[in-house]
């Protein structure tokens, strides 16, 4: 049977050993938990970046993703909560600094941060159910 046209634009997994650049941090993979990746390693020709993952209760005080840095592309960045009685409500606080001014949020949320604009530290406290992260740019490679 022939494959089809565009079946090689789903993925269903997570980019085997990912690189990353110095400010995105390790985090403990039984707390975040990474879902899909697409670049174009993943799509070949792609000119998109996305990256998809659930993060969950723990007892960590703080999980830490990201330090200060700028892209030299736009990203959007979304974190969403899992109460279906409130679905805004992210079940957690975010602290999130864009431009140096620090938002501390916890309700669902996308933010945009354009080309060149500082962004980071990003720090996820007090985590009380599943959250899903997200974050995708119009870049074929994240850096």
């Amino acid at each position: 049977m022939a494959e089809k046209k565009f079946a090689r634009n789903a993925v269903d997994y997570m980019k085997a050993d990912p690189k990353y650049p110095k400010f995105r941090l390790e985090t403990n993979i039984e707390i975040v938990k990474n879902i899909v990746q697409v670049d174009g390693d993943t799509v070949p020709g792609a000119k998109f970046y996305s990256e998809a993952k659930w993060i969950i209760p723990s007892s960590d005080k703080e999980i830490r993703l990201i330090e200060s840095h700028t892209h030299k592309f736009g990203v959007l960045i979304g974190f969403f909560g899992f109460n279906y009685d409130d679905i805004q409500d992210l079940g957690a606080e975010i602290e999130f600094t864009v431009d140096n001014e620090t938002h501390k949020i916890t309700r669902s949320f996308a933010s945009f941060v354009p080309f060149g604009v500082q962004h980071g530290p990003l720090i996820i406290r007090n985590v009380v159910r599943p959250i899903f992260h997200f974050v995708t740019g119009n870049t074929d490679k994240y850096e």
